[in-house]
Parts: structure tokens; sequence; C-alpha cells
């Protein structure tokens, strides 16, 4: 499932280009084509970059470097599933009741277009699970919880935003039977995920770049763009809003996982072997009913494991609820009991989620939603002279790039233009150096969105020569 209709699935995204090109930069020794500006840690493209040039070397993804990376995920994917199931026993949940959390999470639409996209997220939260199935260790082993402080700091360093979940660890760290190396356990957790974190500061000190200078990067910059500089997504209660429609676009492809999730996960408090569940779900879902800062569409990634756990736990505590109350019953009634209450379950899971999934996967499984993207490629790789400065949007930018002979500067994705100050050094006459622009989908609205005035310019003094579907080829007018 995690293989099929890969390429085909999702329509490719800007991020997955830069990841794309930043995993393919670590073989070549760089963190980044361009200056690497602390936008994320760089652990997960360095793990996808560990793996990408396997199918890529295979002629996997239609021979695209971004479709190779798209089978560099398929681990991930993998592991996160098997975690699924594993930390569902850990929890003591029936056999049946852990296999129901794996496959809900497998078969969901959400699964299926954004956990097999190259998204940091996906990379990051097998290690996550690691940490909380190291946590619920039966053996209460100090080491245990140590590797468990160890993968949690991996998951945050893969993709910072899985940080939220730090507090569900935490609980369902103490939230177990007293043991006789608790506090140890505890101070372990913490004390080495925190060394293991500081990685990423101490690699900005080394190189100088911890704090804000004009000639440089800086850790301190990223933060605060991200924290203070930013544009936020608006407001969930605002239906004009980013996030009122992010909202409702996960809700379209799975609605039911969403909805049940949240249902079963207060159902997990009700007992205090899963009660982590529900703070896991409550710290996913905090930021999205704040409307404080951006929130990126992969957001959801994060809380698909913990909805698909919720699912099976609350039902495998509905079960031994039944199992309790029906101990008096002879075994021929209880029998009945056990299988109507089984056919039940199975008429709801069919009725509540069968209708839309079946669409959806349908639809998921069968269309190319990059085929305008392809041909595309292919014109701008054809037609554009191998001279002219062109900008591009970054999820085509390493395939246009992948022989080097145009030069760094020569194809540069659209952003570059205005933030990088290289290209003013290689370009001294700025937007009259553009001659091509290609536009995305997402093109217009990352120029208003970043204060893109270099390329905003050249678009403007810019006419289509190309159109297929939502792209575009646009030769600029310099005077």
């Amino acid at each position: 499932m995690s293989l099929w209709n890969l390429n085909g699935a999702a329509v490719l995204m800007e991020d997955e280009g830069t990841y794309t090109a930043q995993a393919f930069s670590v073989m070549e020794g760089e963190l980044a084509p361009y200056t690497y500006r602390y936008e994320h840690p760089p652990l997960g493209w360095i793990q996808l970059g560990a793996l990408a040039w396997l199918p890529h070397a295979l002629g996997l993804g239609d021979g695209t470097y971004i479709g190779a990376t798209r089978y560099a995920i398929t681990p991930f994917f993998v592991a996160t599933a098997l975690l699924i199931y594993l930390i569902a026993r850990r929890l003591d949940i029936y056999r049946p009741f852990a296999a129901l959390s794996t496959v809900v999470f497998i078969l969901s639409p959400l699964s299926l277009v954004f956990g097999r996209q190259v998204f940091l997220d996906n990379v990051g939260i097998p290690w996550l699970l690691l940490a909380f199935w190291m946590t619920m260790s039966p053996r209460a082993a100090l080491w245990h919880h140590i590797w468990a402080g160890a993968f949690f700091a991996l998951a945050v360093l893969s993709k910072e935003t899985l940080a939220i979940f730090g507090p569900a660890l935490l609980v369902a760290l103490l939230n177990r039977p007293m043991w006789s190396n608790r506090r140890f356990s505890v101070v372990g957790l913490l004390a080495v995920g925190g060394v293991v974190i500081s990685f990423y500061p101490l690699m900005a000190i080394l190189s100088g770049e911890l704090w804000a200078r004009s000639d440089r990067v800086s850790l301190q910059d990223a933060l605060a763009y991200h924290f203070m500089d930013r544009s936020g997504s608006g407001s969930i209660w605002d239906s004009e809003s980013d996030r009122f429609d992010l909202l409702n676009g996960w809700l379209y492809y799975d609605e039911y996982l969403v909805g049940a999730g949240a249902v079963a996960g207060l159902i997990c408090l009700a007992q205090r072997r899963t009660a982590w569940i529900m703070v896991a779900v409550a710290s996913f879902t905090v930021p999205i009913v704040a409307g404080i800062g951006y929130l990126p569409g992969m957001y959801i990634i994060g809380v698909l494991p913990f909805l698909a756990l919720a699912i099976g736990a609350s039902l495998d505590l509905l079960w031994r609820w039944m199992e309790k109350h029906t101990i008096a019953l002879g075994a021929p009634t209880r029998l009945w009991v056990q299988l109507t209450a089984a056919l039940c379950i199975a008429a709801g899971l069919v009725l509540m989620a069968v209708p839309q999934w079946l669409e959806q996967n349908r639809m998921i499984l069968t269309r190319e939603a990059n085929r305008d993207w392809a041909s595309t490629l292919q014109w701008v790789a054809n037609e554009i002279p191998p001279k002219d400065t062109v900008l591009v949007p970054a999820v085509m930018w390493k395939e246009l790039h992948a022989d080097k002979s145009s030069g760094t500067w020569t194809v540069v994705p659209t952003e570059k233009a205005d933030l990088d100050p290289q290209f003013l050094i290689e370009h001294p006459q700025g937007a009259d150096a553009i001659d091509w622009i290609v536009v995305g989908p997402h093109t217009r609205k990352s120029i208003d969105s970043l204060d893109l005035d270099m390329a905003g310019e050249a678009l403007e003094n810019s006419v289509p020569v190309r159109t297929i579907g939502d792209w575009s080829v646009h030769r600029v007018q310099n005077e």
C-alpha cells in the first residue's frame, strides 16, 4: 500500500522539492544547495539523503529526484505502522484492536496522501513513536527511558514541531505504576533528550551563527522569523482564513479518523495506561484552536498515529468493560453478546468510514496528479536556452539542476532571488537579469506571503508563452 501510485497520488509540494534538493546536497557534503538558513534542523533530510540515493540509482520515481525521494519515505511509513501495533500491544490492547489501529492508519486517506510525501514530519514520527514504545517498556529499566529521551530528541531534530508531544511522553512515563528508579528515569529522559537536542544550537555556535549578524544567517533570526515575523494562518473560526481552509482540507480527506479519533481519545482518559493518548491529541489541537502563528498543511501528520491508537485503545476498553459485566452470564449467552458486539463494531466502522474512504482511496490510488508538472518540466528543459536565467518553483529545481551544467545561479528557486543575498552578487542587475519565470499552483501566493519583490517584478513584467493546467512558463520582458 505504501508504494501504490506513490508519485501520482498527491500533488508535488514546494517543501518536497526543497527537502529533496537538501537530501541530495547531503550526499555531496553540503547541508543545502544554497545558504542553509536554519529553517529546520538538518537531521531530517540527512536521513533522507542516506536513503534516497538507492531508489534514484535504481531509476525509481519515474527517473526524477523528487520521485525517488518519495520512495525513501516508504521505510518511515512502514516503521510508523509497525510501531503503532507494537505500542498498542505494550498497552496490553487485544491483538485484533491493535491490528485495527494499524489498519486504520494505513488505509486512512490522510495517511495515503500526507504520510507518503517528502515531509520531515514523516521522517520524525517513527523516532517519536519509538520513544513512546521505550517509555512503556514493561521492565521499567532506566536505560530504556534514557533511550526514550534520545529518540524523542531525534524526532525533534528531524522536525521541530514534534516537540509538542513532549508532555504526552512525560505523562506516558509518569502515569504508570510506581517503580524503584522512577526519579532517575524522569531525569534521565529529560537530561539525555536535552543534551541531544542541544547539538542543534551547538552547530550554530560552532559556525558563529547563533546570534543575529548583518553579514550571515543565524539561529536567532530563524527563531524570530518563525515565532514573531512570519505571517499567521488566521483563526479557525474565520471562514476566510488559511487555518479554516486547512482544517476543512483535512476533513475533506478523512473526517472520520479525525472525529472518531478525538472522541476515542476522550474515552482513553478513563484508564490510566491510555490517558497519555488524549494528552497527545490535545497537544496537537491547542495550536490549531489558539489560532496563533503559521499552520502548515503537513501538521496533521503528527497526530495520525495517535488518533489511530485512540480508536484501538477505546474499543479495547469498551470490550473489556463488556467482558467484565457479562462474566456472570452463561457461556452461550456471553458468546452471543460478544459476537453481537463484534458485529456492531464492524458495522459501525464500515458505515462510518467506508463511504468516504472508498471514494477517496480510489481517487488517490489511481489518479495522476503530477502530469502537468512533468509536461512543464520537460518543456522548460527542452525549450529554454541553457544560459538564460530562470526562476522555477522549488519542486522543479532539482530536476532542472541535475547535471549542474547551467550553474546554481542560472536555474534558481523562486524565493532565492530575494532571500539569498548571493543572487545580487551573481546578478547585480537584479530583476533585469531574470529571463524566464515558471509559475506553479502556489507561486503567486508564495510571492505575496514572502514579499518576494524581485520575483514579483519579474512576473509582473512577463508574458506567458506556455500554459499546461495550473502551470505556466513566462518570458520576462526586460528593457
